[in-house]
């Protein structure tokens, strides 16, 4: 519980500090337990650009092949999709670290 409220904490106040509406919906989302949905690394291939930089709204699991270097931040992946990811030369962050690191970045892909 503790981790969530300072995952809320950290998107709340890269809102306030950027005011990008994206930052408010990645909010609202974890509010309602952003953890309940589950995206496939083959989704992610599927869908986004080489060197795209992605948020998951919800949990990312290994099941297929990565072929780009992407950089994703999510809620929390399994250890295959994490290892995936990076092995692609990508980087997979837990989203307060994403939003830390990217507030400013624009071109931020939503999955879900």
């Amino acid at each position: 519980m503790m981790e969530k409220m300072k995952t809320l904490k950290v998107i709340k106040n890269a809102y306030r500090e950027t005011r990008r509406p994206l930052w408010r919906a990645v909010y609202k989302v974890g509010e309602k337990n952003g953890s309940k949905h589950v995206v496939n690394i083959s989704k992610l291939n599927r869908l986004v650009p080489e060197n795209a930089y992605v948020i998951v709204l919800g949990r990312v699991l290994g099941g297929g092949s990565l072929t780009k270097k992407i950089h994703v931040g999510a809620f929390s992946y399994s250890k295959a999709g994490k290892e995936k990811i990076n092995k692609a030369g990508g980087e997979a962050l837990l989203i307060d670290q994403f939003v830390e690191k990217y507030k400013d970045q624009g071109g931020i892909i939503i999955v879900k």
